[in-house]
């Protein structure tokens, strides 16, 4: 009996392996793509393990949309930095660096989560993912390609944490319950930043390789019918008038968002952790509890622009 039940332990640890490596595998015509169009030839596949692409990043964020813990910083008031000392913290999906309105450099970025995610593994050394950064500079990728060379250079330094590669952008949306279009923010992740629409240009510089369209749903159909690109609604709780019905907007936001066409998930920021301790609790739940009876998978971050990943701006 004891020879069995290890066998099964023995099976089911392989397949706890075994799962990310198919999707890393899934995931490396995405990364041979990036060093073709890189214009690097040094660059190499090998050295690509701490990027990540959208199939095993879509694994990972299904597996995380039910776990809040995994996304915050903070667990019972802000800049407590408890869910950081007990390690619980595993992604931030959107952060700033220099090259947009952050404080850090790309290389600061990523230095700040692989020495959380040394520690993450120090003291889980199963865990897969100890910690994940995006960098989604506004309408820009050149802090990625910054990133990613540091990556290349230095491979090791970087193996408890992943990359990805995205991008904040901006577009419009009308819902019924409101009286005027307003903004919407959009991230886009596992992207290639070297080729259309979105090769890299300067922050604050009007540019033609974003696509320049007047509907959030258009938007993210052409997202969806790129070969590589994630997308997501950003801190959705920005987008009403105060004398509208906040829980109406929203509702027609998502189920409208929902509705895009594509074998892609799409996702919103359900976690989005500089709104918990800044708006009503009971609209911080409900606005989380809407995304998941919409089918839209919820994710979170710190919308890092600060000194330190871990916050929005510094303590």
């Amino acid at each position: 009996m004891k020879k069995i039940y290890a066998n099964f332990l023995a099976l089911a640890v392989f397949f706890m392996l075994a799962m990310p490596a198919a999707n890393a595998c899934q995931d490396k015509e995405y990364k041979k793509a990036l060093i073709k169009s890189s214009g690097h030839p040094e660059y190499t596949l090998k050295n690509m393990k701490s990027i990540i692409g959208e199939k095993e990043l879509a694994k990972v964020l299904k597996r995380y949309d039910n776990h809040p813990e995994k996304y915050q910083s903070d667990w019972y008031q802000g800049h407590d930095m408890e869910g950081v000392k007990h390690l619980t913290y595993r992604a931030g999906l959107h952060s700033h660096t220099v090259f947009s309105d952050g404080s850090l450099t790309p290389t600061e970025t990523i230095d700040q989560a692989a020495e959380y995610g040394n520690k993450v593994k120090a003291k889980h050394p199963f865990e897969k993912y100890p910690m994940i950064i995006a960098i989604t500079d506004h309408f820009t990728t050149k802090g990625t390609l910054e990133a990613i060379d540091a990556i290349q250079k230095n491979p090791e330094k970087y193996k408890n944490m992943k990359l990805v590669i995205g991008m904040e952008t901006e577009v419009f949306v009308k819902t019924p319950s409101q009286r005027e279009e307003r903004p919407l923010h959009m991230l886009v992740w596992c992207i290639n930043p070297y080729q259309w629409p979105f090769k890299q240009t300067d922050y604050g510089e009007p540019s033609d390789n974003i696509f320049h369209v007047d509907s959030y749903i258009e938007y993210a159909n052409r997202i969806n019918q790129l070969k590589y690109g994630l997308v997501s609604i950003a801190h959705p709780l920005r987008y009403f008038d105060h004398d509208e019905t906040i829980d109406a907007v929203i509702d027609e936001m998502f189920s409208t968002f929902k509705s895009v066409e594509s074998g892609k998930q799409v996702y919103t920021e359900g976690y989005y952790q500089p709104y918990r301790f800044d708006v009503d609790k009971d609209l911080y739940d409900r606005t989380a509890e809407n995304a998941k009876k919409n089918g839209i998978i919820r994710t979170g971050s710190q919308d890092t622009h600060g000194r330190t990943i871990f916050h929005m701006h510094n303590p």
